[in-house]
């Protein structure tokens, strides 16, 4: 699996149309857990990576790209998830600057650290019923076998029935079982962008 800096680029534009598609479902789920936000935020985020994509013909690397994408997300998405899905990026930056591609080790250690990055920015870990609840399971099958279509899949039924323990949702407590976290959603919107491209 290898992942190129048009690989990425082309992953965030399908994800940006995406988000589009669901943003309706992103934000009725934030109605049943949390504030109501998150898909206009997403898409607000998404819409301005696309336009700054689009603006420039290329990227001298993965860094480059993710700083841009990190920084634009932060600016534009506001509430929780801006910083969340921002940190992303800028973790990928820091390790794949300079990079015109990864795989192998360099792929794992670059979403590790974008994941780890997301566990101390909110204060979160994996159980809790939040993003992570995808990202780690995706990270970790970077390194082993199963399709990762599978795992993104799999990884969203098992957050739909976790009890949330962060943010507004946790004021829900046990009836925020068997409802859909919008953040994992939205992460498993990108991921799988992200798994296509890794698939070829």
């Amino acid at each position: 699996m290898k992942l190129t800096t048009e690989g990425l680029k082309t992953a965030l534009l399908k994800t940006a149309d995406q988000i589009e598609k669901q943003k309706d479902e992103l934000t009725d789920l934030d109605r049943e857990i949390g504030d109501g936000d998150h898909g206009i935020n997403m898409s607000r985020g998404f819409t301005a990576v696309k336009k700054e994509l689009e603006d420039k013909d290329s990227f001298a690397d993965l860094g480059e790209l993710s700083k841009l994408v990190g920084m634009t997300l932060i600016k534009t998405v506001g509430g929780a998830s801006g910083p969340l899905f921002g940190t992303v990026f800028v973790k990928f930056a820091g390790k794949w600057n300079g990079k015109s591609f990864v795989e192998g080790d360099e792929l794992y250690d670059g979403f590790k650290e974008a994941t780890d990055g997301v566990a101390a920015r909110g204060k979160s870990k994996a159980g809790q019923k939040t993003m992570l609840d995808v990202w780690e399971p995706f990270t970790n099958a970077l390194k082993g076998d199963e399709p990762l279509e599978t795992v993104i899949e799999k990884a969203l039924a098992d957050t739909k029935e976790l009890k949330a323990e962060k943010g507004r949702a946790s004021y829900f407590g046990d009836a925020s079982k068997g409802l859909q976290d919008p953040g994992a959603l939205c992460s498993s919107i990108l991921l799988r962008q992200i798994a296509e491209v890794l698939n070829g």
